[in-house]
């Protein structure tokens, strides 16, 4: 059954929801993106394993983790439109082995021969995995682990080595139990998706690209998203606004990190139709969570809850100082939504207050938006265009054909991954 265009609906978004639509659209990987990101997975999957790699035919498998594997994915550059891709990769090793060699070996297996397709790139060993930069920006990260013998399932060793210090230590994580977890347990909104294509079609008109309507199985549009994963991405890029600050920088502040703001929004409790509401609930809920732990004396922690094991915030918080900023951030997010939504609108303050929150592009993007979707309605009115685009006159009412959207070419308005396993 397709969606009818109504005026009247779109009219009735409230305010903040219809800019953190607008906000969370321009923030979107494109479909385009997404395919390069698969090929960029295939090809370095592919690279790893040859025969001639120092570690053929000790891949056991090879699968996407972080955002890319929840459907969190967004541009990881304030000012550019690159993006980072995380990759497991799970090796036929013993547990003991040695953490900086295991890192040497995947950087070997990776850079290759001279004249070997990612020998130029550029290729950097990290404490717990290898960086490829490729010339267009776009980063993926590899992960080596090992399955934990008899293990609960998926969970694994990572490895861990810093040459500066020498620090070395092996850590329990289950980067796919948490990905299963997640798709798991974060429920659909039908009404939020009409609600997205009612703004959607309000401040960009009536035509619809096809690829948005029927994209490839494995990329969810934002129409099919959850609102509770609209409000992670945009928390997300609110934390890389934040950290951009030169302050920061310069102290090189680690963030928050992605799967730590994923996790904490599990536990939000019932999802609202409202994006606006979500980010405060999300937010509001990060934040009393760090302020109970400071209240007690403690550092703010996150286990994986698919493996209690493996904690996600085990180099970040550094201490209760870095913890509480982001808390104070948090509680700055949430106040600001507020008053976008509640506050008479001024368009110079309203930009202002986005733009601190999700940067200048971004900021701009959906204060145009709100403008074009003020003129639809100023010229319907002065049109006499009915809500589903009938034409009334004061002679009789003649009826136009209402607009009706495709129907969603994927069932699955969540938006959860398929298990590669499967």
């Amino acid at each position: 059954m397709g969606i009818i265009f109504n005026i009247e609906d779109a009219m009735h978004i409230a305010r903040a929801d219809g800019l953190l639509m607008d906000v969370a659209r321009r923030a979107q990987l494109p479909l385009s993106k997404h395919i390069d990101a698969i090929e960029h997975f295939d090809g370095l999957s592919a690279h790893v394993d040859r025969a001639e790699s120092p570690l053929g035919g000790k891949v056991v498998m090879i699968y996407p983790s972080g955002s890319f594997s929840i459907h969190c994915a967004i541009y990881s550059k304030i000012r550019s439109v690159q993006h980072d891709v995380d990759v497991v990769v799970e090796l036929d090793l013993p547990g003991n082995t040695d953490p900086a060699w295991m890192l040497d070996k995947l950087y070997d297996a990776i850079k290759g021969e001279p004249g070997s397709k990612y020998h130029s790139y550029n290729i950097e060993k990290n404490s717990r995995c290898v960086t490829v930069t490729y010339p267009d920006g776009v980063t993926v990260d590899l992960m080596p682990v090992t399955r934990i013998p008899n293990g609960p399932e998926r969970s694994a060793l990572l490895f861990h080595h810093k040459p500066e210090s020498g620090e070395k230590y092996r850590k329990e994580v289950n980067p796919k139990g948490f990905t299963n977890y997640f798709n798991a347990n974060i429920s659909s909104s039908e009404a939020f998706a009409k609600q997205y294509w009612q703004r959607k079609m309000l401040v960009e008109g009536m035509l619809v690209e096809k690829a948005e309507t029927q994209p490839m199985p494995d990329h969810v549009p934002i129409e099919e998203k959850s609102p509770r994963v609209l409000a992670i991405q945009l928390i997300k890029r609110f934390r890389d606004v934040q950290y951009r600050q030169e302050g920061r920088r310069s102290r090189r502040l680690k963030k928050p990190p992605s799967v730590v703001i994923a996790a904490m929004a599990l536990d939000v409790g019932p999802m609202s139709d409202s994006l606006a509401t979500e980010v405060k609930a999300v937010a509001r809920h990060f934040a009393r969570a760090i302020r109970d732990a400071d209240a007690a004396g403690g550092r703010f922690q996150v286990m994986n809850p698919a493996h209690p094991a493996d904690e996600f915030t085990d180099r970040w918080p550094e201490d209760r100082e870095t913890q509480r900023l982001w808390q104070r951030d948090l509680e700055h997010l949430a106040r600001a939504i507020d008053t976008i939504g509640n506050s008479i609108f001024d368009p110079a303050e309203a930009n202002e207050l986005l733009e601190d929150l999700f940067g200048e592009a971004l900021a701009e993007y959906a204060i145009e938006k709100h403008f074009a979707g003020q003129n639809e309605i100023a010229k319907r009115n002065k049109l006499g265009i009915g809500p589903s685009g009938s034409i009334r006159t004061t002679a009789a009412a003649v009826a136009a054909p209402a607009l009706i959207l495709p129907a969603h070419a994927s069932t699955n308005m969540a938006g959860v991954l398929d298990d590669i396993d499967d």
